[in-house]
C-alpha cells in the first residue's frame, strides 16, 4: 500500500508540473497559430475553463485514493 501512495504523490507532483506548463504556455499551445493569421482565436478547441476541470479533476482524484 506505501508504493501505491508513493506513486500517487508522484502522480500529483507531475501531474501539477504538467499543470503549470500548460497554463505557463496556453497561448503557444492554444492560442491562434501565427502561421495562419485568418484564424480566429476561438477556432481552437480548448479554452481554460476545459483544461483546468480536467486538471482539477485528476487532481482530486489523485488526492481521493491518496487519502483513501
Amino acid at each position: 500500500m506505501l508504493r501505491v501512495k508513493i506513486l500517487i504523490v508522484l502522480f500529483i507532483l507531475g501531474w501539477s508540473a504538467l499543470g503549470t506548463g500548460v497554463i505557463w504556455n496556453f497561448q503557444k499551445l492554444f492560442g491562434p497559430s501565427p502561421d495562419d493569421p485568418s484564424e480566429t482565436p476561438g477556432a481552437r478547441s480548448f479554452n481554460l475553463p476545459t483544461l483546468l476541470g480536467v486538471w482539477v479533476g485528476g487532481y482530486g482524484l489523485a488526492l481521493y485514493f491518496l487519502l483513501r
